[in-house]
């Protein structure tokens, strides 16, 4: 049974292959073919984590997850873009998980902006392995963990906080899987998984905080900006005027527009060049107070969609797979900073907007406060991966000299499968 476990099955070593009989109270000698009923149920509870070891589950590794095929965040931002005219496009992709023995992965997309209805419910895109869902909506396991977001608290209508909230928006959910399970033959609709259900509703929800952050940051641009026009138009025209009743030259009113001002203001512009055919990016900080400022800015780009960064003068370092950082100079008041770079090996379409974050005291208006936490966690996450598939290839090449050296416990013809194998996949993020 040790060899036909290992064998057979995705993620099961020898030494996992030992452990499930064991907790399951089948001999290791004991023969496949013949198995009976209440030992093959033993093991099966075993593996499902139902019978324990020592008190504990026996640990498996992940199947694999090259079987999987994602749309991929680029894609999906490039597809909702080009089908939508807006300025703000989110996605988000879950790390591979696994259910009932099944590898899956969930990606969504937002899009939100001016082109769309408000007042009408939020476009639902459903995909299942690339392939779009038209009918039975309300009856989609995707359609209920939108439904069970409370979409208010991130800037959408939704009555009773229960629905399809209501809003300028479109919602894309895809479930790629081995094994999706449809209510019916006609594959209209996704049946019900707890394990799913979970995943696609974490993924709305860190998805929902995007767009939070998007609308709060942008109510107070425009705050800002109209009071900035304010004092341009009326400071100016009362130096003037009284420039005028005094026979005086007029001051210079840069001092006296910083201390009214009191902030400091970061502005991003991501556009395509046809000159060329790179991606522009531009990010100014403005110090409109009265004291000087020292800050390092942070922003994000497409290193995992092949991108790479050119024509970058300022300099800055990588701090984590898609962000970059820039240490800048201190800004005395009044004073104005701006980074440039390029973006190749994209087309037109596929980086339309950049996320920008700094590290400082004082607050940015237009970009937010670096998370030290989650970028620390993703700095984890990204070593993990790395130590895991480096790992899992080397206890794949122990566990086949192993079994070579192993005497043999099955029965002569009996073969391991052409094209099996045993590849850990990413854990889930959960």
């Amino acid at each position: 049974m040790t060899s036909f476990l290992y064998k057979n099955f995705s993620g099961v070593s020898s030494r996992a292959a030992k452990q499930l009989l064991e907790a399951a109270g089948v001999l290791e000698k004991a023969k496949p073919k013949l198995m009976k009923p209440d030992q093959i149920r033993a093991l099966i509870e075993a593996f499902q984590g139902e019978r324990m070891l020592n008190g504990k589950a026996v640990k498996l590794l992940n199947p694999p997850t090259n079987c999987l095929s994602p749309i991929e965040e680029l894609l999906i931002k490039k597809g909702l873009s080009k089908t939508i005219d807006s300025r703000f496009v989110t996605t988000m992709t879950r790390s591979p998980t696994v259910s009932q023995g099944n590898p899956y992965q969930v990606e969504v997309g937002l899009i939100f902006g001016d082109g769309m209805a408000a007042d009408k419910p939020v476009e639902v895109l459903r995909f299942a392995n690339r392939v779009p869902l038209m009918y039975q909506q309300g009856g989609c396991l995707l359609t209920k963990a939108i439904e069970s977001v409370d979409w208010r608290q991130y800037g959408m209508d939704q009555a009773g906080g229960r629905g399809v909230p209501k809003g300028p928006a479109a919602i894309l959910v895809h479930l790629a899987s081995t094994n999706v399970q449809f209510t019916s033959e006609a594959k209209e609709a996704l049946a019900e998984n707890g394990e799913v259900m979970d995943e696609v509703r974490k993924a709305m929800l860190e998805m929902g905080r995007g767009l939070r952050k998007h609308l709060e940051k942008k109510k107070k641009m425009v705050k800002v900006q109209e009071k900035f026009e304010l004092v341009n138009d009326i400071i100016p025209a009362i130096a003037e005027k009284s420039a005028a009743i005094l026979q005086r030259p007029v001051p210079d009113l840069a001092g006296s527009i910083t201390r009214i001002m009191g902030a400091v203001i970061a502005e991003g512009t991501t556009t395509w060049n046809k000159e060329t055919k790179m991606t522009d990016v531009a990010i100014k900080l403005f110090n409109y107070t009265s004291r000087a400022r020292a800050y390092t800015l942070l922003a994000s780009w497409p290193e995992r969609a092949g991108a790479s960064m050119e024509n970058n003068t300022t300099g800055g370092r990588k701090e984590a797979t898609g962000v970059w950082a820039w240490k800048l100079d201190t800004l005395e008041p009044g004073e104005t900073y701006t980074i440039t770079y390029s973006l190749s090996g994209l087309e037109k379409g596929d980086w339309t907007e950049t996320d920008v974050f700094y590290r400082g005291s004082q607050e940015v208006i237009g970009a937010s406060k670096m998370d030290e936490k989650l970028l620390e966690e993703i700095r984890r996450q990204e070593a993990r991966a790395q130590s895991e598939e480096e790992g899992g290839e080397e206890e794949a090449s122990t566990e086949d000299s192993e079994e070579d050296d192993a005497p043999s416990e099955v029965d002569d013809d009996q073969t391991k499968p052409s094209g099996q194998q045993t590849l850990m996949g990413f854990g889930s993020d959960a």
